[in-house]
């Protein structure tokens, strides 16, 4: 199976937090798209995924906002930035 990557470009809108996918069969591809994620006012910040057979990795990854975030992976093989929860200590 070739190796696709996944460019996910994510931000808080008026909406709510939202992202941005693009899929891309070479990581040139995906570094154009990081970078122009990357340069959109519009964007908190971009992560890379490189997704192979049956496994998956973050290879680059940007956040502006410096809020913590982590990546969801659904069981239909979708990815996905969220913020991550605030850590409460009690």
């Amino acid at each position: 199976m070739k190796t696709l990557y996944k460019v996910i470009g994510f931000g808080e809108s008026e909406n709510g937090f939202f992202n941005e996918i693009s899929f891309c069969g070479s990581i040139g591809y995906a570094c154009g798209f990081y970078d122009a994620h990357l340069q959109d006012p519009e964007m908190d910040g971009a992560v890379i995924i490189k997704v192979e057979h049956e496994t998956w990795s973050v290879i680059q990854e940007f956040n502006r906002e410096h809020y913590p975030i982590s990546i969801e992976y659904s069981a239909l093989g979708t990815h996905k930035v969220k913020k991550a929860p605030d850590l409460v200590m009690v």
